[in-house]
């Protein structure tokens, strides 16, 4: 007798990175609605990533340079530019 699996589960990885996509998107929706910048640590709960991921991963980026202005001893980003700058670095990350 063969003994197959009680259980499989198969995963579209394209259809998870469309549902992962969109819940960032709504997430910086209803972060960014009423916001003009980001600080890191809205940058944090967007990308659920931590500052240090963040500053390791796209915080040197040169076209995050461009966006990135601190005030003070604080990091704001512009809403609309963050955004559309995340948008295009997470379609540029591996798909592992």
């Amino acid at each position: 007798m063969i003994e197959a699996p009680f259980i499989e589960v198969k995963i579209d990885d394209e259809v998870l990175e469309q549902q992962i996509f969109k819940h960032i998107e709504e997430k910086m929706i209803d972060i960014g609605h009423d916001k003009i910048f980001y600080s890191l640590d809205d940058l944090t709960h967007i990308t659920s990533f931590s500052k240090g991921h963040i500053m390791n991963t796209f915080f040197d980026d040169s076209r995050f340079k461009h966006i990135r202005r601190r005030v003070g001893r604080k990091w704001v980003f512009p809403v609309e530019e963050t955004n559309e700058f995340l948008k295009e670095w997470i379609k540029e990350q591996p798909n592992e």
